[in-house]
């Protein structure tokens, strides 16, 4: 029997694999239809190729040198020989020119209410809270006591102070007297220079203590004042921070406050729109859970500074409170009147494709070829969008069928009109 080396050279042997290449003979039939003609012409040349392949194989070859043989001989003969291949036909696609539009509409945007002023009453002094006099909820006005901490430790030592007091402006008298009388003596030349400056010094220090006392007690005054705790400003009762009996320190919350006569609206604005938006520009908001509610707003503050988040400008927008029937937290629909109009380019959004880079819109040359044209998206007005990039007013771009289109690509264009905005 032939060694695996006798079969590999007479795979590779030149004369085989012109064997193997060899125009297969064509079985002869009775005059068929060209479809007949063809289908049994296929499967006479795959018979035929068979054949010709098992009769290659050296006799006397096991089973696996035997499948060996076949499968390189078949790969030899199923291989391609360079055939010329033409030029691909050009696809056929519907385009639309890019046009100018004026943008005149208004731009709407989700928003919440806020309120103009909220804030956490703390407690200027320590001590502990002995009366809370509002709930969460109740409406409050400017200046109400809404709590009171204890000031019995405070008021005795008022007391205190006050005794102290008495007595330090009594030695003040004393040594008013004395120095009376050591000035007196001095001028007789009945005592030292020395002698007249000790009572001097003496009733200078005891003045000193009864000022020092009196301070005091002011401070302490000022601190029995500021147990009690007052609203500062009109507004609602949102949230008690602490309970009666709880020890306080100075500038711990104990109640928050938010008011309700001054109110604004927050809206978040992409950066892509933010150039529509100015400063006392009018904005028409409303108030969705109050039956559609609609009122006239002025911007107030356009944040120059985005959201690190949501990459978002935060806008206010004041508008007035309806007797407090507009609360902190409702959700608000906020149209903002157009600054002037604009004039864009637009292109139908079918011309729009969605690629891994972003959005591209394929325009055709002159030569009848495509070419992507990375944009950004703009406003949308109706069937076509505002685009930003490399599109100019008149280029043609495809509108149908550009779905797999490569760059480069030879096209044939048919027009396609879609209604303008």
């Amino acid at each position: 029997p032939p060694t695996h080396q006798d079969v590999s050279r007479s795979v590779l042997h030149e004369p085989i694999v012109a064997r193997l290449k060899a125009p297969a003979r064509r079985m002869s039939l009775a005059p068929p239809t060209a479809y007949n003609t063809k289908v049994l012409t296929d499967v006479g040349e795959q018979s035929s190729s068979r054949r010709r392949l098992a009769s290659l194989v050296p006799r006397g070859c096991g089973g696996k040198t035997r499948a060996l043989f076949l499968g390189l001989a078949f790969v030899l003969w199923a291989a391609p020989e360079g055939r010329a291949q033409g030029p691909a036909a050009a696809a056929l696609v519907f385009t639309t020119p890019a046009r100018t539009h004026q943008v005149t509409s208004a731009m709407e945007l989700p928003g919440s209410v806020e309120p103009l002023r909220k804030t956490r009453v703390a407690s200027p002094v320590a001590g502990l809270v002995k009366e809370l006099l509002v709930r969460d909820g109740d409406s409050v006005e400017d200046g109400q006591i809404l709590a009171r901490l204890d000031t019995d430790s405070a008021e005795a030592r008022r007391a205190t102070l006050h005794a102290q007091i008495v007595e330090s402006e009594a030695r003040l008298h004393e040594a008013d007297s004395n120095l009376s009388r050591a000035q007196e003596l001095f001028g007789a030349s009945l005592i030292s220079q020395e002698q007249l400056d000790g009572s001097r010094f003496e009733r200078e220090a005891l003045h000193a203590r009864t000022q020092s006392l009196r301070a005091m007690v002011a401070e302490v005054d000022l601190a029995i004042e500021q147990s009690v705790i007052r609203a500062p400003f009109g507004g609602v009762v949102t949230q008690k921070l602490t309970e009666i009996g709880q020890w306080v320190k100075v500038g711990d919350p104990l109640i928050e406050v938010v008011g309700v006569a001054d109110i604004e609206v927050r809206v978040d604005v992409p950066g892509i729109h933010l150039h529509k938006i100015r400063l006392g520009q009018p904005a028409r908001v409303r108030i969705e859970a109050l039956r559609q509610t609609t009122l006239r707003g002025t911007v107030t503050a356009v944040s120059p500074e985005a959201d690190p988040k949501a990459r978002t400008f935060p806008v206010k927008i004041a508008i007035p409170s309806r007797n407090g029937s507009i609360r902190a937290g409702m959700v608000a629909s906020v149209s903002f009147a157009p600054v002037r109009p604009r004039r864009v380019t637009i292109v139908p959004k079918d011309a729009l494709v969605e690629q891994d880079r972003g959005w591209v819109v394929f325009v055709v040359g002159d030569d009848q070829r495509v070419s992507p044209v990375p944009v950004r998206l703009g406003e949308g007005a109706g069937a076509w969008s505002e685009v930003l990039g490399a599109i100019e007013p008149g280029d043609t771009v495809v509108t149908r069928g550009n779905e797999r289109l490569r760059a480069g690509q030879s096209v044939t264009p048919e027009h396609q009109d879609y209604p303008l905005p």
